[in-house]
Formats: structure tokens, sequence, C-alpha cells
């Protein structure tokens, strides 16, 4: 076969080539594009009573409810004493393990104990804990044939890694959530105790199902703090949501009209 046409038959054609072209295009911007999730789980051990490959199961198919609890913040203690807020950012050699123990009643819930040998909790620099550890009660497990007082102790292990492009997404996320809640508790026009309080509360409770399951156990439960005393303290109501605010983005989103509320209380 003459040289040229061995080097036709090996090149691909224009359209060829023009596909090829878009491939490499489109697979960065897949990869840039996945969001950050759980591995399955690496170590799993139980007490007797329910096997490992069991819980193993259970929790590979929930564990990516906890990608949403990503770490932002880090508290820092300033020179006199007082607690500050600032953005988190891993070192490169961050640890990514990620551990989680529970102990499991025979019905396959988890106990909800917070103190003590049977607590659960759940530990990862790349994760915001107590967002996670309200993720995982709402977990469940296989059952077990056991008396009702009887347990079953878990401890597992896998790994969890954020991106700073996933955290910037968040942030800007978590920013949008708290302008648009600004946005619609300014517009309301009753500031007066304790109309304000049926208001803001049936406002906030709009907005919070606006926005379902994404939202921040935390923040849900201060958003919904601040609709309960909304009606007796607005300023204090004000003051927390503004906490919350700094609590998960390391800063205070400008918002007018609640902060003129505040001035006038």
């Amino acid at each position: 076969m003459p040289r040229l046409a061995i080097v036709r038959a090996i090149m691909p054609s224009v359209p060829d080539c023009r596909r090829l072209a878009a491939l490499f295009t489109l697979v960065p911007s897949l990869l840039t594009a996945q969001a950050a999730e759980v591995s399955p789980a690496e170590r799993v051990e139980t007490s007797p009573g329910l096997s490992p490959d069991a819980v193993r199961r259970a929790f590979d198919s929930q564990s990516q409810t906890l990608a949403s609890c990503m770490r932002l913040v880090s508290i820092q203690r300033k020179k006199d004493n007082a607690l500050e807020f600032v953005p988190w950012k891993p070192l490169p050699d961050t640890d990514d393990r990620l551990r989680v123990r529970f102990t499991l009643k025979p019905d396959g819930t988890i106990l909800g104990e917070d103190r003590g040998p049977e607590a659960h909790d759940v530990r990862s620099m790349f994760l915001d804990t107590r967002c996670a550890e309200e993720k995982l009660t709402a977990w469940s497990f296989p059952s077990f044939p056991a008396n009702p007082d009887e347990r079953v102790q878990v401890e597992l292990w896998a790994r969890f890694r954020t991106t700073e492009a996933e955290r910037t997404a968040a942030a800007t996320r978590l920013r949008d959530f708290y302008s648009g809640l600004c946005k619609s508790l300014s517009a309301l026009k009753v500031t007066q105790q304790p109309r304000a309080g049926v208001e803001w509360r049936a406002t906030i409770k709009r907005f919070l199902a606006e926005h379902g399951a994404r939202v921040d156990p935390s923040i849900r439960g201060a958003m919904k703090a601040v609709g309960d005393i909304a009606g007796s303290d607005l300023p204090g109501a004000i003051t927390i949501y503004e906490r919350s605010m700094e609590e998960s983005l390391a800063t205070t989103l400008p918002c007018p009209k609640l902060r003129a509320w505040v001035k006038e209380g």
C-alpha cells in the first residue's frame, strides 16, 4: 500500500476529529461538575447481632446524604478569648477519613443518645459534623432478632473530600438562601408585635418548604426559632438570623431593612 494511502487509512476524517475534540472538551466539564461523594465503607465493625456486610450495604445506600454537610467554616479563638468564625480551608495533606459510630436498636433505628458509650457521632475534617450527625439519626438499618433492650454497636470508616470549587458553590447557594430570605422578610409590612410573629412564621415556613431538604438542619432550626420569637422580640429574632449566617458563611450579608428594624427596636 502506498504511504499516502496508509496515512489516510489511519487518520480520522474531519467529522471524526470534531467529535473527538468535542469529547475532550466534554470530559473535563463532566469531571468538574461531579459533586463530592462519600466513598463506600472501607471498614465496618459491629458487635454481635448484625453482620458488618449488612451494615455496609445500608451505609453505602444512604451515605451520600452526608455530602450536603461539607465543612465551610471553622472556629478560631481571638486574643481576647472571643470566638471568631472564619472560612475553612484544608491543607494539602488534610486527612480525608470519615469515621461514623452509632448504636442500633433491634428495629434497625439508631439510638438517639448524644452522650456516653452508646452516643452517635461523626468525625471528618471535610464535614460539618453537627449537620452530619443530624442526617445520620434519620437513617435506618436492617432489623435483628433481639430483646428490646439489646443493642448492636457499629463503627465504620469511609472517605470524603471536597474541592475548593465545590465549597465555593456550596457557599454561593447559602448566600442565595440568606439573600432570598432577607428579601422575603423585608417585604413584610407588619413589624408590630405580636402580629409580626404571625407574619414572620408564615413567611419562614413557606420559604423553608420551597427549599426542602437542601437546608442544613441547624439552619432550619435557627430559622424556625427566628419565626417563633419574632412576635415577642423582633430585634432578637433578627440577631438569630444574622448569627446563623455568620456561623454558616463566616460573614454577614447586608440586609438593610432588618438592620433598621433592630435599631427601631
